[in-house]
């Protein structure tokens, strides 16, 4: 999920939904496994389409109205409204209650959340695999010179000729398809899909991209970075659980985590400038 987040900052924009779009894609899936018995790779295929459709909207939506505003006046009005809608409809779906599936009859579907490869556990495998992607596409590709390029300098993006709109709608889709590969895999972990999954994983997801060094203006960030910051926010969150200090008080500690790497990020800017 966060190295969706992390091609959406990288151009420049910013994605709210993400939290909203695990628990909803975690709830399509297990309805049209256990309501329509449809195989879970077609299943998953059918998530995925839909998550693509999501993104390519929040695309549209961004690139449609920048300019006159700047990018991130748009994405963040799309993303937040889609972030509590799909909330909503997904609370609505179910009435809050969670929907659960057999284990003896989904025990292939389980496999990619409870599952190991040898010694290696199923969901590992594929954040490597996402990670590698990343990695081609960022490092390796014409596609990330121009993700970089619109986050960077969009102006100068523009003026050399990339196609602006077509890389926020790409970035838009691969943050919605990671979220919904997220949803599956808790879904498939936990053997049930609940509607209340995912709350305040959009601040998790950002925070690990900032201390990974990706910046909120855009331009900047690295694959592997955001993977060190997830793994940083997983060790305060594990750490602050050992310490028996109140889950209460942990979206507090992240938040202000998450403003002192952004504060960090912009001095950083500022410095260069100066």
């Amino acid at each position: 999920m966060a190295l969706g987040e992390m091609f959406v900052l990288i151009s420049g924009g910013i994605d709210l939904s993400v939290g909203s779009i695990v628990a909803f894609t975690g709830l399509l899936m297990a309805y049209l496994l256990s309501t329509y018995n449809l195989p879970w790779l077609l299943a998953l295929l059918i998530v995925i389409l839909v998550a693509a459709g999501i993104g390519a909207f929040h695309g549209f939506f961004v690139s449609k109205f920048s300019p006159p505003l700047p990018q991130t006046v748009p994405a963040f009005l799309v993303t937040l409204g889609s972030a509590m809608a799909f909330r909503g409809i997904a609370q609505y779906w179910t009435k809050g209650y969670p929907i659960v599936l057999s284990r003896e009859k989904f025990a292939d579907f389980f496999f990619i959340g409870e599952g190991n490869l040898g010694i290696v556990p199923i969901p590992v495998i594929i954040v490597l695999v996402i990670l590698g992607i990343a990695f081609l596409i960022l490092n390796l590709s014409i596609i990330g010179r121009h993700i970089y390029a619109v986050g960077g300098n969009l102006l100068a993006a523009i003026v050399t000729g990339v196609k602006v709109n077509r890389i926020r709608i790409l970035c838009y889709v691969l943050s919605t398809i990671f979220s919904a590969l997220t949803g599956v895999i808790i879904t498939a972990r936990l053997n049930s899909a609940y509607p209340g999954v995912g709350v305040g994983y959009e601040l998790e997801a950002i925070t690990s991209c900032v201390l990974g060094g990706v910046s909120l203006i855009g331009g900047e960030g690295l694959p592997f970075g955001v993977l060190l910051g997830v793994i940083l926010v997983v060790v305060i969150e594990n750490g602050l659980v050992t310490m028996n200090v109140s889950p209460y008080l942990h979206r507090i500690i992240i938040g202000l985590l998450l403003l002192v790497a952004v504060t960090a990020d912009f001095l950083k800017r500022f410095r260069r400038r100066t």
